[in-house]
């Protein structure tokens, strides 16, 4: 693709930012499906930017290719145990040192299954190939330093054409301990949470600086993983150590409700009502987790979407689903 023409004056420049999180995307997924349904359209023609992290780099990805977001979500149902595993949370304290060990080595997951399945939804297209602008998120493991994957379509940069896209998504989505590293382009790059588990201000910063755009003009609509006001399980303990806080993935987890709440504060201060937060509050007795993929936790999180929804008015999504154009500052 070629360098994007801005929206016509008025329409407003319309993103869209993706947060990570594991299989607990799937929640993420669902929320996108119903909006596409709502939409009657494929979603990514309904913004200017799409933006994503770790598993929400691999959606964002899927919506620049088009592919049908209720196709993500069966591929989430039918394939997460193939990707992590049909492992429940672990419940006492001896399933939890045993989880843990399972990491201490190496990664817990090859990336096999998820690189196919990657591979069978995007085959061997790249980023130049995207028919809507879209950044992913990485950290370059050598330099331990912030990379942005981006197609081509800033008048200033020709981005990351070249690259695969399953590669790109596969790159974001290798969370440290979880899935190996991944090459791409020659270089070792592991998950974007690391730096940016919700890539909202990433790509605020990509809008101004280097697609030319008017902050009065942009809105956003960014989407969570389930993961607000997260707390751990059996409560806070002032003593934990390597076990508490790595058991049932707490460390993760606060991590990327902490990085989401600061992102978005952030993000309301600089574009107030043109900017919408779509989560779920965490069910903290669902046994769900980053990596818990039975259909039980499929179940709960797609739940989850379907009551975001419901409780969401339908006015909220104007800005870009209608034809009501975002309000300017």
């Amino acid at each position: 693709m070629g360098p994007r023409p801005l929206p016509p004056e008025g329409a407003g420049f319309r993103v869209l930012a993706l947060s990570g999180g594991g299989f607990l995307g799937l929640y993420t997924a669902q929320v996108l499906a119903l909006l596409e349904e709502e939409a009657g359209q494929p979603l990514g023609r309904c913004f200017d930017l799409l933006a994503g992290t770790s598993i929400g780099g691999l959606l964002a990805l899927g919506l620049a290719f088009e592919v049908p977001m209720q196709r993500m979500v069966d591929l989430f149902v039918r394939r997460g145990t193939e990707v992590f595993s049909d492992r429940r949370l672990p419940g006492g304290t001896v399933s939890r040192l045993m989880d843990l060990t399972r990491s201490v080595m190496g990664p817990k997951y090859s990336g096999v299954a998820l690189r196919q399945a990657l591979e069978d939804e995007l085959g061997d297209a790249c980023l130049k190939d995207a028919r809507h602008p879209t950044l992913v998120t990485a950290v370059d493991v050598h330099t331990c330093g912030t990379k942005v994957f981006k197609t081509p379509h800033a008048a200033a940069s020709k981005g990351d054409g070249p690259l695969r896209a399953s590669d790109v998504a596969l790159a974001s989505c290798a969370a440290p301990a979880y899935f190996p590293s991944v090459s791409v382009g020659g270089r070792l790059y592991a998950d974007g949470g690391l730096v940016a588990v919700a890539p909202d201000q990433v790509a605020l910063h990509e809008a101004e600086h280097f697609m030319g755009v008017d902050l009065a003009s942009v809105s956003m609509l960014s989407v969570g993983t389930a993961t607000a006001h997260y707390r751990p399980r059996d409560g806070v303990d002032e003593d934990a150590g390597a076990v508490g806080w790595l058991s049932d993935g707490r460390l993760i987890l606060t991590l990327i409700s902490a990085q989401q709440q600061h992102v978005q504060a952030m993000v309301e201060d600089r574009l107030g009502d043109r900017y919408l937060r779509l989560d779920a509050d965490w069910p903290a007795d669902a046994g769900l987790g980053i990596d818990v993929a039975t259909p039980a936790a499929a179940k709960v999180l797609r739940e989850l979407a379907h009551r975001t929804m419901a409780v969401t008015p339908r006015r909220a999504f104007d800005p870009w689903l209608g034809t009501e154009p975002p309000r300017r500052a």
